[in-house]
């Protein structure tokens, strides 16, 4: 009798511990970045025919134009 009551109590400290999980606490930072004021936007039309391609018997040579490109804020 004195074995069985023990594992009896022994049985019950075992499934007291197991379902007495906690959840941890997640603390989560954000960082908030505000949006630019106004976006910039590129225009660029580009040139009609920048690029020239030339076969020949000595084989392809290829020149290109020079392009600029300028950003404003």
């Amino acid at each position: 009798m004195k074995k069985l009551t023990g594992f009896f109590a022994l049985v019950v400290i075992i499934l007291l511990s197991a379902c007495n999980d906690k959840e941890a606490e997640v603390k989560k930072e954000v960082i908030v970045v505000p949006a630019p004021s106004k976006p910039v936007i590129v225009v660029n039309p580009g040139p009609a025919k920048s690029t020239n391609v030339v076969l020949d018997k000595n084989g392809v040579s290829v020149e290109t134009k020079k392009v600029g490109v300028v950003i404003k804020h």
